[in-house]
């Protein structure tokens, strides 16, 4: 059921922003649909239980026997891409691929059988975990504390150190949440034992912040992108989400006929702010108003949108809004907790929108001079 008070925006693409409008009142039984700022994820840092090394591949302790010095340095950046290993380096790199899918699949017992009994496992704040026993049990703590954890990791390297003994750099992409994406480097060793590659040594690094580009930050709002429509009796919203350059933002553009209300527009940026750490949109609309909101993944299927801004006429507005995917072409919306100018407006809820393939735009011909016409003899 939705409820249709006061008409202060329209909900252009369930989760994407605050759209600040008229505040008319609505035609009875017209459907009020609000667009509401999206909250950001926040930066992940790791608790004292949730060792970075979950956020690295498989990666591999190497063993008493060949241990190295702990280095100091960073690794390299990636240098080589996967396409060009040769079979042997890519038997080592699905290794690390197969850590990180078990990771995510959060099985501790699988998960052990990934290391040498005398890893050393290296977080990027230089504290030690030693033993398959410790190392198992410290991942196993931290997928109860933080349940839904996904890992993701990129090979940059593989080098052989003898055939059996491989080191191995890349980069690895923790996300879960209520928080942002965790972006880390590692650089591990890899021994070849028992017919298979397992870790004997994982160090992490802290990946530097100009390392991860915008795009890659906003990957979890992916699902946004394409043309969403939302009718409600004599009620139109549609909104288009797209990319841009670059991927540094995902960019909004909505429109809203409401019953009984003029025809209203706006645009809307999401992106990461560096500067707090979390992903962040801004919101301006036709009427002159504007707003700002952080956003937070809350599950898979759940985002949650603190939203602020103000009107044209100067009367500040905030709202909660929660966006549940419902599937890849729907998202419902439910926008709670609304204040305009100091007023508490009643909820709207059950709003939702459908991803359709955009209407095919009308091009006019292109200008073509006349040919000249010879006259006659």
């Amino acid at each position: 059921m939705r409820t249709t008070p006061v008409l202060i925006g329209a909900l252009a693409l369930a989760g994407t922003g605050l759209v600040v409008a008229a505040s008319s009142p609505q035609q009875p039984g017209a459907t009020v649909i609000e667009v509401q700022p999206a909250v950001p994820q926040q930066v992940v840092t790791p608790a004292p239980s949730q060792p970075m090394a979950i956020t690295q591949p498989t990666a591999v302790a190497q063993p008493a026997a060949i241990a190295q010095p702990v280095a100091t340095a960073q690794p390299t950046a990636m240098a080589q891409p996967a396409s060009v290993f040769t079979p042997e380096q890519k038997a080592v790199a699905h290794a690390v691929e197969t850590f990180a899918k078990i990771y995510s699949a959060a099985d501790p017992k699988a998960l052990a059988d990934c290391f040498t009994d005398d890893i050393v496992l290296t977080d990027p704040e230089g504290d030690e975990t030693r033993g398959k026993a410790a190392v198992t049990e410290m991942y196993a703590g931290s997928f109860q504390e933080n349940p839904g954890l996904k890992l993701e990791t990129q090979v940059a390297e593989v080098r052989f150190i003898t055939p059996d003994v491989a080191r191995v750099e890349g980069r690895s992409r923790l996300s879960g949440t209520g928080d942002a994406s965790e972006f880390t480097r590692f650089s591990s060793l890899l021994v070849h034992k028992d017919g298979k590659w397992q870790a004997a040594e994982i160090r992490e690094f802290t990946a530097p912040a100009e390392e991860i580009s915008p795009g890659e930050r906003l990957k979890e709002l992916e699902w946004m992108v394409g043309h969403w429509v939302d009718e409600s009796g004599n009620n139109r919203v549609e909104a288009d989400v797209q990319w841009a350059e670059n991927n540094s933002y995902l960019v909004r553009t909505y429109r809203a006929q409401m019953q009984g209300e003029k025809p209203t527009s706006g645009t809307q940026f999401i992106g990461w702010d560096p500067q707090t750490g979390q992903i962040k949109s801004w919101n301006f609309d036709s009427e002159g108003g504007h707003g700002e909101a952080l956003w937070t993944r809350t599950s898979d299927t759940e985002w949650v949108v603190k939203a602020q801004g103000v009107l044209h006429d100067g009367r500040p507005t905030s709202a909660t809004v929660i966006h549940t995917i419902l599937n890849k072409d729907s998202v419902r919306t439910n926008s709670t907790e609304r204040i305009i100018g100091g007023q508490v407006a009643p909820d709207i809820v059950d709003v939702v929108m459908v991803r359709k393939p955009p209407q095919p735009s009308v091009t006019a011909p292109a200008y073509r001079p006349a040919q000249a016409v010879e006259a006659p003899r």
